[in-house]
C-alpha cells in the first residue's frame, strides 16, 4: 500500500511540474510573440513611411520630368540640380531647402554612403569646384537634373555617379518618427 501511495504522490507531482512548466514556457512563448509583433509593427511603420516617401518624389518626379537643365535655371522652362531639390522638398514634404548645393549640404545630418534613405540627399563632386545635387528614392536611383538629359532618373551605383560620390545627407527626420 505504501508503494501505491508514494508511486500515486511522484505521478502527482510529476503532472503538476508539466503543467506548470507548460504555463511558463506558454507565458514566454506570448511574451516573445507579443515582443516580435512589436518590431513587425515598427518596421511595418517604417516601411509605410519610407513608401509615402517615394510616392510622393515619384508625383513630383512626373510632374518635372524631361524639364531641361540650365544653371541658375528655376522653372519648367529649365531648371537646375539644387533648385529642383529645392522644389521637390517643398512640394513632396513642405520643407525649405536652401537655393544652392552648397548650402544644402550643410543641411541635415549625414548619412551612412552605403544605405542611404529614401529622401536623402545625395551629392556628387563633378569638377574641380562643382557640386552636383539629386534625391535617393531607392533601390540605388535618384532623382536629379542632368545637364545632358534634364531632369531624369541615374543610378547611384553606375561608374560615373559611385565614383564621383562626394556625401549623403539626411534632411527629413526618421520614417518611424513621423
Amino acid at each position: 500500500m505504501c508503494f501505491l501511495f508514494t508511486f500515486h504522490c511522484t505521478a502527482q507531482a510529476a503532472r503538476v511540474r508539466h503543467s506548470h512548466h507548460r504555463q511558463v514556457h506558454h507565458r514566454h512563448v506570448h511574451h516573445r510573440s507579443s515582443h516580435h509583433s512589436k518590431s513587425v509593427a515598427i518596421k511595418s511603420t517604417k516601411v509605410t513611411g519610407n513608401v509615402k516617401r517615394r510616392k510622393r518624389l515619384m508625383s513630383g518626379y512626373q510632374h518635372w520630368k524631361g524639364t531641361h537643365y540650365r544653371l541658375g535655371a528655376n522653372s519648367h522652362r529649365a531648371i537646375d540640380c539644387s533648385a529642383l531639390t529645392r522644389r521637390l522638398y517643398q512640394e513632396a514634404f513642405a520643407v525649405k531647402l536652401p537655393r544652392t548645393t552648397g548650402e544644402q549640404m550643410r543641411r541635415g545630418k549625414k548619412a551612412r554612403r552605403g544605405a542611404p534613405h529614401i529622401g536623402d540627399l545625395v551629392f556628387f563632386k563633378t569638377g574641380r569646384v562643382q557640386r552636383h545635387v539629386g534625391i535617393y528614392i531607392g533601390d540605388n536611383r535618384f532623382i536629379h537634373a542632368s545637364r545632358r538629359k534634364g531632369v531624369t532618373i541615374s543610378q547611384l551605383t553606375s561608374p560615373y555617379w559611385n565614383h564621383h560620390l562626394l556625401a549623403v545627407r539626411q534632411v527629413l527626420p526618421d520614417p518611424v518618427i513621423r
